[in-house]
């Protein structure tokens, strides 16, 4: 792998004599990450922290380059891109003691808002040279990991459209107006659903499982979710009819949208799905088709950066 390093930093914060190494999405952001590789080493070092940077090769080859990483003898693996490159680096890296960092530029970054990175890029460098290494939960589905949630139905519909209208409209516009497009088209499909043993058979719009509080660019599905509870935040969402389910959208933003009768909030350590056709899936922003979901948690087996 190619690495660009730069000789003058040196490592700092409370992580001080740690090697970095950060992975970088040249996709991510509309193209923002391609640009970062020749400067996010100098933009580390102006805050003490040396970092060695690489590019991904590919869709899905950044949990190779990270699990590579951990061999190499690499401390730290900087996720530069969105939920998607976080996901495949924690992918890479879980089992080891190495720790996830971000440097989110992707359209969502759902999983950095989770963690309370700042908003604005060029104060990622100083938060993480602060920053403390925590343990949290990682889900499984379909025995891969997910960091901050994976749903079935709308959610993977909404997620497709969101991808090209979010860097025209920003991630918050853009992940409504997919919604909105979504709720239009979208039938709810019959689910034979398993939480934690008990059936909940029947038609769904969407079911959630979520490890953190926010998803879709800033709407609060899973208010009460904790990254280190060791459960999953369920939402599972019936067959609402389009106007009840515009009135649910606007209620995300706010956190409100359970209601115990036709949209319900549940805690769960794991769960089963089962189709009678494949349905979008939508996984920490990446969007796949399955025929069944099999959904669990492994309690504070991931090392991240907050």
């Amino acid at each position: 792998m190619a690495v660009v390093s730069d000789p003058h930093s040196a490592a700092g914060g409370t992580l001080s004599g740690a090697r970095w190494l950060a992975i970088v999405n040249p996709a991510a952001g509309n193209g923002a990450g391609a640009n970062l590789t020749r400067t996010l080493a100098r933009m580390f070092a102006d805050v003490g922290v040396r970092v060695d940077v690489t590019r991904s090769p590919g869709p899905g080859e950044a949990a190779r380059v990270a699990s590579a990483a951990v061999d190499d003898g690499y401390d730290v693996i900087l996720a530069v891109g969105g939920d998607g490159t976080a996901n495949e680096v924690a992918n890479g890296i879980l089992g080891s003691r190495a720790v996830l960092a971000l440097y989110p530029t992707g359209t969502g970054n759902d999983f950095a808002r989770n963690l309370g990175y700042p908003r604005q890029r060029r104060a990622v460098p100083a938060f993480l040279a602060s920053a403390v290494p925590r343990e949290i939960d990682a889900g499984l589905a379909n025995d891969r990991v997910f960091v901050n949630h994976v749903g079935i139905g709308i959610d993977g519909v909404v997620a497709e459209r969101a991808r090209s209208l979010g860097h025209y409209l920003g991630p918050l516009l853009g992940y409504a107006a997919s919604s909105l497009a979504a709720i239009v088209s979208y039938r709810p499909a019959e689910m034979r659903v398993s939480v934690d043993g008990e059936q909940r058979d029947g038609r769904y719009l969407i079911v959630i499982a979520s490890n953190g509080v926010y998803f879709g660019g800033g709407m609060k599905c899973a208010p009460n979710a904790a990254f280190d509870d060791g459960w999953l935040d369920l939402t599972l969402a019936g067959d609402l009819g389009r106007v009840a389910a515009v009135g649910s959208l606007a209620r995300l933003y706010r956190g409100t949208h359970v209601d115990g009768e036709r949209i319900h909030g549940l805690r769960a350590r794991s769960m089963e799905i089962h189709l009678e056709r494949a349905l979008p899936m939508e996984l920490d922003g990446e969007v796949s088709r399955v025929r069944s979901l099999s959904v669990g948690v492994q309690p504070l087996a991931l090392r991240v950066l907050a």
